[in-house]
């Protein structure tokens, strides 16, 4: 297999790895709303195997880089550098939203514990009480 077959080869491999990535991110965004932990832990361990075969390319591409010069390449790199852009956009406005779903959880989290206390704290001793009818009897 020549350069030029081989460069191409990683290229569309790491075009395949961005788009199955973007993908992923959707997937993401979807899980967030609905709270959904168990979804979201399995999306982003899938991400997290994705990330490290994207790694693996860049290393494999960085070895030789004088596929760079080939002009027959230029679109195919033009592409998954848009992609690439695409992606880490994406990737941000989801980060944030999950970021802004956190807080919301906190927030309600905090205010149920609150809650929880209050109610605990300011039982009616009277109320338990008064639940056995027979308080004085001898015993």
């Amino acid at each position: 297999m020549g350069q030029w077959e081989q460069a191409s080869c990683y290229l569309n491999q790491k075009l395949q790895i961005l788009k199955q990535l973007a993908a992923n991110t959707e997937t993401q965004y979807r899980f967030i709303p609905r709270r959904e932990m168990n979804g979201l832990g399995r999306v982003l361990n899938e991400r997290e195997v994705l990330l490290q075969q994207l790694a693996t390319l860049n290393n494999q591409l960085a070895k030789d880089q004088s596929w760079k010069k080939m002009k027959i390449l230029a679109p195919l790199v033009q592409d998954i550098s848009n992609q690439e852009q695409r992606l880490i956009e994406r990737s941000k406005e989801v980060l944030q939203d999950a970021m802004a779903e956190q807080k919301l959880i906190a927030m309600e989290l905090k205010n149920s514990k609150v809650q929880r206390q209050v109610n605990h704290q300011y039982v009616n001793p009277w109320t338990i009480m008064g639940q056995g009818g027979r308080i004085n009897t001898k015993g």
